[in-house]
């Protein structure tokens, strides 16, 4: 299950593990970077991953590709 929120700024994407054995995973997409969060309740804090918008359209398209080499080309 996941949810998108939508703000002036900022598209905020969460993953909810729906049996529990994992937290959920939130991604904060703005223009210019996203991150990608998730809390560790035994450390008590999130880890949080930064990358840029085209990294974020080349992991989606390679979600969806077959093995292999691929470059993203924006038109």
């Amino acid at each position: 299950m996941y949810t998108v929120e939508f703000e002036h700024d900022v598209t905020t994407i969460t993953i909810m593990d729906e049996s529990g054995l994992h937290g959920d995973l939130i991604v904060d997409a703005f223009d210019d970077l996203v991150y990608i969060r998730q809390y560790d309740p035994e450390m008590d804090l999130d880890f949080v991953l930064e990358i840029g918008p085209k990294q974020w359209e080349d992991l989606i398209n390679a979600i969806h590709s077959p093995e292999g080499m691929f470059k993203t080309i924006t038109k």
